[in-house]
Protein backbone atom coordinates (compact mmCIF):
# COMPACT_ATOMS: atom_id res chain seq x y z
CA UNK A 1 0.00 0.00 0.00
CA UNK A 2 2.71 2.25 1.01
CA UNK A 3 4.48 1.31 -2.21
CA UNK A 4 1.62 2.71 -4.61
CA UNK A 5 1.04 5.62 -2.66
CA UNK A 6 4.79 6.79 -3.06
CA UNK A 7 4.17 5.59 -7.07
CA UNK A 8 1.42 8.27 -7.00
CA UNK A 9 3.15 10.80 -5.38
CA UNK A 10 6.11 10.73 -7.93
CA UNK A 11 3.80 10.91 -10.88
CA UNK A 12 1.88 13.88 -9.59
CA UNK A 13 5.81 15.65 -8.70
CA UNK A 14 6.40 14.75 -12.10
CA UNK A 15 3.77 16.63 -13.56
CA UNK A 16 3.87 18.94 -11.78
CA UNK A 17 7.54 19.41 -12.32
CA UNK A 18 6.70 19.85 -16.21
CA UNK A 19 3.86 22.00 -16.21
CA UNK A 20 6.58 24.39 -14.57
CA UNK A 21 8.77 24.56 -17.49
CA UNK A 22 8.54 26.69 -20.12
CA UNK A 23 7.47 25.27 -23.31
CA UNK A 24 7.30 21.80 -22.23
CA UNK A 25 4.96 20.84 -24.56
CA UNK A 26 7.63 21.46 -27.34
CA UNK A 27 10.29 19.82 -25.87
CA UNK A 28 7.40 16.59 -25.11
CA UNK A 29 7.13 16.90 -29.29
CA UNK A 30 11.15 16.99 -30.14
CA UNK A 31 11.72 14.24 -28.11
CA UNK A 32 9.96 12.15 -30.13
CA UNK A 33 12.73 13.01 -33.34
CA UNK A 34 15.60 13.68 -30.97
CA UNK A 35 15.70 17.17 -31.71
CA UNK A 36 16.12 19.83 -29.09
CA UNK A 37 13.37 23.01 -28.80
CA UNK A 38 13.52 25.49 -31.74
CA UNK A 39 14.84 23.52 -34.62
CA UNK A 40 12.68 23.10 -37.67
CA UNK A 41 11.50 19.37 -37.61
CA UNK A 42 9.88 17.44 -40.38
CA UNK A 43 8.44 14.45 -39.73
CA UNK A 44 7.83 12.01 -43.01
CA UNK A 45 5.22 9.58 -42.79
CA UNK A 46 4.66 6.59 -44.53
CA UNK A 47 2.61 7.87 -47.09
CA UNK A 48 3.95 10.84 -47.02
CA UNK A 49 7.03 10.67 -50.22
CA UNK A 50 7.14 14.61 -50.53
CA UNK A 51 7.59 17.29 -47.89
CA UNK A 52 5.60 20.84 -49.30
CA UNK A 53 7.88 23.06 -46.96
CA UNK A 54 9.62 25.69 -48.76
CA UNK A 55 13.31 26.15 -47.70
CA UNK A 56 15.44 29.41 -48.28
CA UNK A 57 17.80 29.47 -51.70
CA UNK A 58 19.95 31.77 -52.22
CA UNK A 59 22.16 31.81 -55.48
CA UNK A 60 25.82 33.25 -54.74
CA UNK A 61 26.13 35.86 -57.78
CA UNK A 62 28.56 38.27 -57.93
CA UNK A 63 27.28 41.98 -56.75
CA UNK A 64 27.70 44.86 -58.61
CA UNK A 65 26.23 48.79 -57.73
CA UNK A 66 24.35 51.36 -60.34
CA UNK A 67 26.46 53.67 -58.37
CA UNK A 68 28.74 54.41 -61.52
CA UNK A 69 26.28 54.16 -64.43
CA UNK A 70 23.67 55.67 -62.55
CA UNK A 71 20.31 55.05 -64.58
CA UNK A 72 22.19 51.89 -66.05
CA UNK A 73 20.44 48.90 -64.15
CA UNK A 74 20.02 46.16 -67.08
CA UNK A 75 23.63 46.76 -68.06
CA UNK A 76 24.71 46.27 -64.40
CA UNK A 77 22.47 43.57 -64.05
CA UNK A 78 23.54 41.97 -67.15
CA UNK A 79 27.44 42.48 -65.53
CA UNK A 80 26.43 40.36 -62.28
CA UNK A 81 24.97 37.92 -64.49
CA UNK A 82 28.05 37.42 -66.98
CA UNK A 83 30.24 37.26 -63.94
CA UNK A 84 28.44 34.90 -62.47
CA UNK A 85 29.06 33.07 -65.57
CA UNK A 86 32.65 33.47 -65.75
CA UNK A 87 32.69 36.41 -68.20
CA UNK A 88 35.65 38.92 -67.15
CA UNK A 89 33.61 41.92 -67.61
CA UNK A 90 33.16 45.22 -65.94
CA UNK A 91 29.82 47.15 -65.86
CA UNK A 92 31.66 50.36 -67.29
CA UNK A 93 32.94 47.78 -70.15
CA UNK A 94 29.43 46.28 -70.41
CA UNK A 95 28.01 49.52 -70.67
CA UNK A 96 30.57 51.04 -73.38
CA UNK A 97 30.89 48.83 -75.84
CA UNK A 98 28.00 46.29 -75.42
CA UNK A 99 25.08 48.02 -74.79
CA UNK A 100 22.93 48.89 -77.52
CA UNK A 101 21.79 52.43 -77.23
CA UNK A 102 20.12 55.45 -79.00
CA UNK A 103 19.99 59.06 -78.00
CA UNK A 104 16.71 60.68 -77.46
CA UNK A 105 15.79 64.40 -78.55
CA UNK A 106 13.45 67.16 -78.76
CA UNK A 107 12.33 67.53 -82.23
CA UNK A 108 11.12 71.14 -84.19
CA UNK A 109 7.60 70.55 -83.38
CA UNK A 110 8.20 70.55 -79.75
CA UNK A 111 8.33 66.83 -79.22
CA UNK A 112 9.96 63.91 -77.77
CA UNK A 113 11.76 61.42 -80.29
CA UNK A 114 13.56 58.03 -78.99
CA UNK A 115 13.72 54.12 -79.90
CA UNK A 116 11.75 51.65 -78.97
CA UNK A 117 13.37 50.01 -75.16
CA UNK A 118 12.55 46.68 -77.25
CA UNK A 119 15.78 47.57 -79.66
CA UNK A 120 17.53 50.22 -77.42
CA UNK A 121 18.22 51.85 -74.32
CA UNK A 122 17.18 55.34 -75.05
CA UNK A 123 19.67 58.21 -73.88
CA UNK A 124 22.98 57.98 -72.29
CA UNK A 125 23.05 55.75 -69.02
CA UNK A 126 25.94 57.82 -67.40
CA UNK A 127 23.40 61.17 -67.56
CA UNK A 128 20.49 60.87 -64.34
CA UNK A 129 18.36 64.03 -65.58
CA UNK A 130 18.40 66.38 -68.20
CA UNK A 131 19.15 66.09 -71.76
CA UNK A 132 19.55 62.50 -73.28
CA UNK A 133 19.68 61.29 -69.66
CA UNK A 134 19.17 57.51 -69.49
CA UNK A 135 15.66 55.77 -69.63
CA UNK A 136 16.18 52.27 -69.85
CA UNK A 137 15.71 49.27 -72.12
CA UNK A 138 14.02 46.30 -71.96
CA UNK A 139 14.29 41.88 -72.27
CA UNK A 140 14.78 41.68 -76.04
CA UNK A 141 17.41 44.32 -76.23
CA UNK A 142 19.29 43.75 -73.02
CA UNK A 143 19.57 39.87 -73.99
CA UNK A 144 20.68 41.26 -77.67
CA UNK A 145 23.80 43.24 -76.19
CA UNK A 146 24.76 40.27 -73.78
CA UNK A 147 24.78 38.53 -76.64
CA UNK A 148 27.41 40.19 -78.02
CA UNK A 149 29.82 39.18 -75.15
CA UNK A 150 28.85 35.71 -74.64
CA UNK A 151 31.04 32.32 -76.39
CA UNK A 152 28.03 31.06 -78.47
CA UNK A 153 29.99 27.17 -77.64
CA UNK A 154 28.80 27.71 -74.09
CA UNK A 155 26.38 29.91 -73.60
CA UNK A 156 23.02 31.64 -75.16
CA UNK A 157 20.38 34.08 -73.39
CA UNK A 158 16.88 32.87 -73.43
CA UNK A 159 13.94 35.93 -73.29
CA UNK A 160 11.72 34.39 -70.86
CA UNK A 161 8.71 36.97 -71.00
CA UNK A 162 5.55 35.73 -70.17
CA UNK A 163 6.81 33.28 -67.37
CA UNK A 164 5.43 33.43 -63.71
CA UNK A 165 8.23 33.85 -60.74
CA UNK A 166 6.65 30.41 -59.92
CA UNK A 167 7.82 29.08 -63.01
CA UNK A 168 11.61 30.96 -63.55
CA UNK A 169 12.16 29.79 -59.32
CA UNK A 170 11.32 26.05 -60.55
CA UNK A 171 12.81 25.98 -63.62
CA UNK A 172 16.35 28.31 -62.92
CA UNK A 173 16.63 28.76 -59.62
CA UNK A 174 16.09 25.89 -58.14
CA UNK A 175 19.06 24.91 -60.77
CA UNK A 176 21.38 27.73 -60.04
CA UNK A 177 20.21 29.64 -63.20
CA UNK A 178 19.56 33.69 -61.74
CA UNK A 179 17.57 35.25 -63.84
CA UNK A 180 17.05 39.13 -64.96
CA UNK A 181 13.69 40.41 -64.07
CA UNK A 182 11.84 44.22 -64.61
CA UNK A 183 10.16 45.54 -61.79
CA UNK A 184 10.62 49.08 -59.93
CA UNK A 185 12.85 50.61 -57.83
CA UNK A 186 12.41 49.43 -54.48
CA UNK A 187 9.26 48.20 -55.48
CA UNK A 188 7.55 51.13 -55.54
CA UNK A 189 4.24 51.86 -57.90
CA UNK A 190 4.91 52.85 -61.23
CA UNK A 191 3.72 55.71 -62.99
CA UNK A 192 3.18 56.73 -66.45
CA UNK A 193 4.42 60.05 -66.82
CA UNK A 194 6.84 60.38 -70.28
CA UNK A 195 5.81 59.53 -73.78
CA UNK A 196 7.92 59.81 -77.31
CA UNK A 197 7.58 59.07 -80.34
CA UNK A 198 9.24 56.05 -81.73
CA UNK A 199 11.98 57.16 -84.51
CA UNK A 200 14.31 53.76 -84.20
CA UNK A 201 13.06 50.12 -83.99
CA UNK A 202 14.76 46.79 -85.23
CA UNK A 203 13.56 42.87 -84.95
CA UNK A 204 12.10 43.03 -81.44
CA UNK A 205 10.51 46.33 -81.88
CA UNK A 206 6.57 46.11 -80.92
CA UNK A 207 5.64 49.51 -82.38
CA UNK A 208 6.55 51.31 -85.50
CA UNK A 209 8.65 54.57 -86.28
CA UNK A 210 6.26 57.19 -85.40
CA UNK A 211 3.88 55.42 -83.11
CA UNK A 212 3.94 56.51 -79.81
CA UNK A 213 5.50 55.34 -76.68
CA UNK A 214 4.59 55.80 -72.68
CA UNK A 215 7.69 54.88 -70.32
CA UNK A 216 6.55 53.68 -67.28
CA UNK A 217 8.52 55.91 -64.62
CA UNK A 218 10.69 53.68 -61.89
CA UNK A 219 11.29 51.11 -64.25
CA UNK A 220 13.92 48.73 -62.89
CA UNK A 221 16.04 45.95 -63.65
CA UNK A 222 18.00 43.46 -61.71
CA UNK A 223 19.36 39.96 -60.73
CA UNK A 224 16.77 37.49 -58.71
CA UNK A 225 18.72 35.13 -57.22
CA UNK A 226 16.67 33.40 -54.22
CA UNK A 227 13.48 32.59 -52.12
CA UNK A 228 12.39 31.71 -49.08
CA UNK A 229 8.12 31.06 -48.19
CA UNK A 230 8.07 34.53 -47.57
CA UNK A 231 10.20 36.71 -50.14
CA UNK A 232 11.82 37.03 -53.34
CA UNK A 233 15.53 37.63 -52.97
CA UNK A 234 17.64 40.05 -55.35
CA UNK A 235 21.03 41.49 -56.20
CA UNK A 236 19.62 44.61 -56.47
CA UNK A 237 22.06 47.43 -58.16
CA UNK A 238 19.68 50.69 -57.11
CA UNK A 239 21.85 52.89 -54.21
CA UNK A 240 23.71 50.01 -53.47
CA UNK A 241 21.13 47.49 -51.76
CA UNK A 242 23.25 44.50 -52.14
CA UNK A 243 21.34 41.14 -51.38
CA UNK A 244 17.56 42.61 -50.76
CA UNK A 245 14.49 40.49 -50.59
CA UNK A 246 11.08 41.77 -51.13
CA UNK A 247 7.46 40.29 -50.22
CA UNK A 248 6.51 38.33 -53.02
CA UNK A 249 3.08 39.99 -53.19
CA UNK A 250 4.59 42.56 -54.10
CA UNK A 251 7.14 41.56 -56.55
CA UNK A 252 4.86 39.45 -58.39
CA UNK A 253 2.72 42.77 -58.63
CA UNK A 254 5.21 45.10 -59.53
CA UNK A 255 6.82 42.26 -61.98
CA UNK A 256 3.32 42.34 -63.72
CA UNK A 257 3.11 45.73 -64.03
CA UNK A 258 6.55 45.65 -66.05
CA UNK A 259 5.04 43.11 -68.50
CA UNK A 260 6.08 39.69 -66.69
CA UNK A 261 10.04 40.55 -68.38
CA UNK A 262 12.75 38.60 -68.21
CA UNK A 263 15.55 36.62 -69.25
CA UNK A 264 18.25 33.66 -68.44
Amino acid sequence: MNYKVALVLLLVLLLVSMLMTPRWWEMMENDKVGQLPGELVTVRSDSDDKVDKMSKKIIDVPYINQNDVVCGCEAVSSTMLLQYFGYRISEGDFTDKYLIRRDWHIGEDGRMYGPDPNAAFPGDPYILSGANCGFGSYAPSTAKSIDMVLDKNKHMTKVTTGSSLTELREKYIDNDVPVLIWATMDMRPPQKVCTWIIDYTDENSKLRKGDQFTWISGEHCLVLVGYDEDKYYFNDPYRNHGLVGYDKSLVESRFEELGKQSLV
